[in-house]
């Protein structure tokens, strides 16, 4: 018999909430006929986990070896309906609404799907059903981090500079130097404004720059835990890119001027999740004609949910709730909140995002509240489990292997892979980074300049 479960969040159709935010909803369960059932559970839950396989040299013998790890961050259980000691229990037909709230812990991280690891919340409901198989429905949302870049350090306002140079061919043959200076104005950024950068390209090689690739680029490392063996992986993920053109001549000096979108995407993260961690960086790469390897200029970012205001404002925590210390060994973070199938009625009211609640941008009443989109640059669900399906193939003549685990039931209502959602603003961007001593100095030299031969396509600045 066929069951229709919706979950269903209040003033929240997206399920996006931020840590320490009370997420209230309500199930619906329409049953066709009478129905005996031993109980019916709803179990909210926090996890983050990892897992990757390498292949290692053991004995002359090589073989894979399966690195994994797990973070509890919350679990919430109540029953509906029944009991782990009841017998059984009968439904009547028709439609059944039970209301639930769930205190959101403050130190939660990020939503996070990846390769190798993810950050996940979801609202398991079951039907314990006496000698049967129980039947289970998820519906998966998003938690966001409080990140306040107006808290988080003040070096984040302050413009931060890079640079690098290199040569080509070997001596007696070798060349001058190829050399790239990276400016950005400053290094906090939500998502919807864009990175103003300028790039400075000194080019004294015999080798000419066919064009810059500018790029913003998410690191994400995984750590494994015990049991398994400690180990550590990485991935690296484009964010956004763009292709402005630009070609340097040898023996040139150029000043470019770039903004660079940041879509959306999961805020950085450090602290709270010690087995998945986010970084940022803006990335220049000068793409050289030839067989020449190409040089490389990054200036790490950081990307957060509040942006910086002009103005410092304090921000008091918005509710109750009880995080993961780093002093605390795995297991004891792990919150039990108290799930509460009678909020509503007992004037707990959902502090989703809706458009006039207390938010954390409210810090500046000029910032309107974003919107929530998808992150196009991670990896989906659907991805995940054709690698997990790939691997797992690969092992069936590897009788050491591990078998890799079942990717859990995370479809949401519209039969789709879960994909979180993350914050975009609508906010105006940082002005372009000032010139500073070394550029005028750049200037004011004016060598090995002919911009008659580059008349038409010159985007940059002559120095």
């Amino acid at each position: 018999i066929m069951i229709g479960c919706e979950i269903d969040f209040d003033n929240n159709p997206h399920g996006t909430y931020f840590g320490g935010q009370v997420m209230t909803g309500k199930v619906t369960l329409k049953f066709p006929k009478t129905k005996l059932v031993k109980a019916i559970a709803l179990h909210v839950s926090g996890y983050a986990e990892t897992r990757w396989c390498e292949r290692v040299t053991t004995n002359r013998r090589r073989r894979r070896r399966t690195f994994y790890g797990r973070e509890d961050y919350l679990s919430s259980k109540t029953f509906l309906v029944g009991s782990n000691l009841s017998s059984q229990v009968q439904i009547e037909a028709g439609i059944h609404v039970y209301n639930f709230s769930c205190q959101i812990p403050v130190e939660c991280p990020s939503s996070f799907e990846g390769l190798h690891g993810r950050v996940r919340y979801m609202a398991n409901l079951t039907l314990l059903r006496p000698w049967k198989f129980d039947q289970n429905y998820t519906r998966c949302f998003t938690v966001l981090k409080v990140m306040d870049l107006n808290f988080d350090s003040p070096l984040l306002r302050v413009p931060a500079h890079s640079e690098t140079s290199k040569t080509y061919c070997c001596w007696p043959c070798r060349s001058d130097p190829l050399s790239m200076q990276l400016t950005v104005s400053q290094t906090g950024f939500v998502p919807g404004q864009s990175v103003p950068l300028s790039v400075l390209v000194t080019n004294e090689s015999h080798i000419p720059v066919e064009q810059l690739l500018v790029s913003l680029v998410m690191l994400v490392t995984y750590h494994s835990r015990p049991p398994s063996m400690p180990n550590s992986t990485s991935e690296r993920l484009v964010v956004n890119t763009m292709r402005p053109g630009d070609s340097v001549l040898r023996n040139c000096k150029k000043l470019f001027n770039y903004e660079l979108k940041v879509p959306a995407t999961p805020p950085t993260c450090f602290n709270l999740c010690r087995i998945i961690q986010i970084a940022y960086q803006v990335e220049v790469e000068a793409v050289v004609k030839g067989c020449h390897q190409n040089e490389v200029v990054s200036v790490p970012v950081t990307v957060g949910t509040v942006p910086l205001v002009q103005q410092h404002v304090p921000i008091h925590p918005r509710g109750p709730g009880v995080g993961l210390g780093l002093g605390q060994e795995q297991g004891q973070g792990l919150v039990n909140q108290p799930l509460n199938v009678h909020g509503l009625n007992a004037g707990i009211e959902a502090t989703a995002p809706p458009i006039d609640s207390s938010t954390p941008w409210a810090v500046d009443a000029t910032i309107p509240p974003p919107n929530y989109q998808e992150a196009v640059h991670m990896r989906s669900t659907a991805a995940a489990v054709a690698a997990a399906a790939a691997a797992a193939a690969e092992n069936e003549g590897d009788s050491d292997a591990e078998p890799e685990p079942i990717p859990p039931n995370t479809l949401s209502l519209d039969g789709s892979g879960y994909k979180p959602l993350y914050p975009v603003f609508d906010i105006p961007s940082p002005s372009a980074p000032a010139p500073t001593d070394y550029t005028q100095n750049y200037m004011a030299e004016r060598a090995f300049v002919n911009p008659a031969l580059d008349v038409g396509k010159d985007k940059g600045t002559w120095l």
